[in-house]
């Protein structure tokens, strides 16, 4: 049995016991993306981005007044029905005229709040199926971990009992076995810490999928390929949702800058009134109203110049992230190639016969061909090795992840 071979049978039989929950990698995107909660959080923004949006294409609604006057407290009302009581009684309906294209504004800059919001989700959602990767992956670590770390628990307690054995009939001393139990010690440790590692491993993938932290899962997918190119592919950073969010909110921070400016357009409020006076011959008599407010173009000054310095930060955000993209791209690249070179030199160097040399000096210390300094190296180098493997494997994994998020294109946009 090949090394593949034993470390699949070691990480069925040992980890996921039955408690444990088989997993794919789609399968826990999936339950992320239904119940992960800072996605959840950003949809509920989302939400109220679209509330905020409705709220900005309405109109000034229309004003009722309703009033009266002339009252005496000498005469009170007067005698008679409501018709004839010594009441001045007013009614008016009265509307606000809207200058300089405030409402169009507001519309503009809504939907461009409304754009990047819905970009951030997608950006989010990218972010977050990073993290579910970078658990996943990490789960299946520390699962081949575990598994290993058991596998060579169980060998050297085997290991130590033939030790007692020939101690009893004198073929070994008692130093070396007392040197054995010391490593077998160690040995324990390491499989109590790979046990620990794998369920905190398995809470971080738990809690990005929005489950329970005390499910058993287990990571049932092979590690992914590597591949011939590096991972490389041609994007423009310019399409990632983030840089399409930060572009969507420098265009609402200038449509800010535009509504802030219309403020020097006076609004004007129009209205119609009815006026009903008893001692009036004239009954009920008709009149119209305007309302200018006072005041120069000055008094817009303030909300003017707070929006040109959102504009700004907005303009210098966009900037930064920009160069930030193509610094990430860049570093991305590098820790692809690092890490797929460095799997393939690990894979490369033999595994299989690198444990049979480990099972050669274990017989061969048995028979008595090799010291015990010699057999405890050679195991110690041998777990050095498994460790090392995994790790090159799982950062492969991550780094090739990563890759692919930064240079991912969702197209469209939520709403």
């Amino acid at each position: 049995m090949n090394f593949t071979s034993r470390l699949a049978v070691l990480v069925a039989a040992v980890v996921c016991a039955p408690a444990a929950s088989a997993l794919t990698l789609a399968d826990a995107l999936r339950a992320m993306e239904a119940h992960n909660p800072d996605l959840r959080a950003a949809a509920l923004e989302l939400r109220g981005v679209q509330g905020d949006a409705l709220t900005a294409a309405l109109r000034p609604e229309a004003e009722l007044a309703l009033g009266t006057s002339k009252y005496s407290a000498q005469q009170g009302l007067g005698p008679g029905g409501p018709q004839h009581k010594r009441l001045d009684s007013t009614l008016g309906v009265g509307w606000t005229w809207e200058r300089g294209g405030k409402r169009a504004l507001r519309m503009r800059q809504a939907d461009a709040l409304l754009a990047t919001a819905g970009l951030e989700v997608l950006d989010s959602r990218r972010q977050q199926q990073v993290a579910v990767q970078e658990a996943y992956f990490g789960l299946k670590a520390a699962q081949e971990r575990a598994a290993i770390a058991e596998d060579n628990r169980r060998s050297s307690r085997e290991q130590l009992a033939a030790a007692d054995r020939q101690v009893a009939v004198g073929a070994l001393a008692p130093v070396d076995r007392a040197r054995l139990a010391v490593d077998d010690l160690a040995v324990a440790d390491a499989a109590r810490d790979a046990a620990l590692d794998l369920g905190d491993a398995r809470h971080a993938l738990a809690l990005l999928m929005g489950r329970d932290a005390g499910d058993a899962l287990s990571a049932d997918d092979a590690w992914p390929q590597v591949d011939s190119d590096g991972g490389r592919r041609a994007i423009d950073p310019q399409q990632r949702s983030d840089l399409r969010a930060a572009r969507a909110r420098l265009e609402a921070a200038e449509a800010g800058v535009a509504l802030a400016r219309s403020e020097r357009h006076r609004d004007i409020q129009l209205g119609i009134e009815a006026e009903r006076e008893p001692g009036d011959i004239s009954g009920v008599t008709w009149g119209v109203s305007m309302t200018v407010p006072l005041g120069g173009a000055s008094r817009a000054r303030g909300a003017i110049q707070r929006a040109q310095a959102d504009r700004d930060g907005a303009a210098l955000a966009l900037q930064h992230l920009h160069r930030q993209a193509r610094a990430e791209m860049d570093q991305l690249q590098a820790a692809l190639v690092a890490a797929q070179a460095r799997r393939q030199a690990y894979e490369g160097a033999q595994g299989d016969s690198a444990r049979r040399a480990v099972e050669g000096m274990e017989l061969a210390f048995r028979r008595g061909a090799a010291s015990l300094t010699d057999l405890l190296d050679a195991r110690r180098s041998w777990r050095d090795f498994e460790a090392a493997l995994i790790d090159a494997r799982a950062g492969h994994a991550i780094a090739l992840a990563r890759w692919r998020a930064a240079t991912t294109v969702v197209e469209g946009e939520i709403r």
